[in-house]
């Protein structure tokens, strides 16, 4: 066999090699979603949609309320193609806070309309901005909905905000405390 010809195998072994060894990295579960947890532990990430049109502004505004009275939080927006893509991630605990619009926070708390096929999300109002609502998943914790209220009210987004019901989502007992000047809850 010539140099030539051993060349020549030995880049094929090569190369066979080096794509087995890819094709068990994929499909050994080695995927960046690890990271995507890291990312959501560290950050408070603010859900909006693109199919609402003031959503996204609205989304930055908190973020900015939020870097300026709350910085620990890191908050950053995340914004989803559609409401149904942001039920899911509510509903599946890779996002804990959102901005909807009235209608849609009760369509998802029922798990109607366009979110039957995601079940009811259970969901708690953490504010109401004007005509949307800040809400958070049931389980977000105490202590949190109760810095996120304290940062938020009294600005500009929610300047006066009183402890009545305004949607079909009920309040977040961590806001309720803050709203109703009980003290800072205990660490979760």
């Amino acid at each position: 066999m010539s140099s030539g010809q051993t060349r020549r195998r030995l880049l094929g072994l090569a190369l066979r090699l080096g794509a087995g060894a890819g094709a068990a990295l994929l499909l050994s579960g080695h995927t960046p979603y690890g990271q995507w947890v890291v990312y959501r532990k560290k950050h408070l990430l603010i859900g909006c949609h693109k199919t609402d049109p003031g959503a996204y502004e609205l989304a930055k505004q908190v973020v900015a309320e939020l870097e300026a009275h709350l910085p620990a939080a890191k908050s950053r927006v995340a914004r989803a193609p559609h409401a149904g893509r942001l039920a899911s991630l509510l509903a599946t605990a890779q996002m804990d806070v959102a901005t909807l619009s009235k209608a849609e926070a009760a369509a998802m708390q029922e798990g109607s309309g366009d979110f039957a096929p995601y079940g009811a999300v259970a969901l708690r109002l953490l504010l109401p901005l004007g005509d949307r609502l800040l809400v958070a998943r049931s389980d977000f914790p105490e202590r949190h909905a109760w810095l996120v209220t304290a940062a938020l009210a009294g600005t500009e987004l929610a300047p006066d905000v009183e402890t009545a019901e305004v949607s079909a989502v009920p309040w977040h007992p961590g806001s309720r405390a803050f709203l109703e000047g009980r003290p800072e809850p205990a660490s979760d």
